[in-house]
């Protein structure tokens, strides 16, 4: 009988081993490779892009700027999508603070993805952590990979667009126009956003 029980209280606690009990990172490793039971596939942005471009970068996307020897990402709230310089040409804008490390990577590589997530854990993290102190994407369990064109994207995003930079404009307060962005930027330490106006040369959801 004391065999027995002896052989159950083991198994029990090989059982507890490999389900990863009182692991704290399995739950994060969970919920990144749920979004990983459907595949990444290439979309038309100009005929199946479905969301409200005025509400898309409401959702708290990320932008990852580099190459296969360095990149870096970061939160991004706002933006926008549209067309630049013809009706063909389909561009993201995005807009990067001097004083943020993506800020780097965007003045020296030509390309960027922008990108969705179901778990919000992924820009709560990358919003408050800058990619000088640590690797974000390792801290969050995410696996890097590039497109044909070299750029690094993650493969647990639901939405991936990357995006050929066009030009960059370097807003100074001469560019206000209204109090709007005057009064914005009076408590904003970061400096005043870059605006890059990216063509989008693929894209991909699940």
């Amino acid at each position: 009988m004391k065999k027995t029980v002896h052989i159950l209280f083991a198994s029990t606690i090989l059982l507890a081993i490999m389900t990863g009990c009182g692991n704290g990172n399995q739950d994060q490793i969970n919920k990144n490779d749920a979004t990983m039971n459907t595949e990444l596939k290439p979309f038309d942005v100009q005929k199946d892009f479905a969301d409200n471009g005025f509400t898309f970068f409401t959702k708290n996307l990320i932008l990852c700027c580099g190459d296969s020897t360095e990149s870096n990402a970061m939160t991004i709230g706002w933006g926008g999508i549209g067309n630049y310089l013809g009706h063909d040409r389909p561009a993201v804008t995005v807009y990067v603070a001097p004083a943020r490390y993506t800020y780097e990577f965007m003045e020296r590589h030509p390309r960027f993805t922008v990108m969705e997530f179901d778990n919000p854990e992924v820009w709560q993290y990358m919003g408050k952590n800058s990619g000088r102190d640590g690797d974000k994407a390792a801290a969050l369990g995410l696996h890097i990979t590039y497109t044909e064109h070299g750029t690094p994207y993650y493969e647990e995003a639901k939405t991936v667009i990357e995006c050929e930079t066009m030009t960059a404009w370097h807003q100074t307060e001469q560019d206000f126009r209204n109090n709007t962005p005057k009064d914005w930027y009076k408590e904003f330490e970061a400096g005043i956003h870059t605006v890059y106006i990216g063509e989008v040369i693929g894209a991909w959801k699940r």
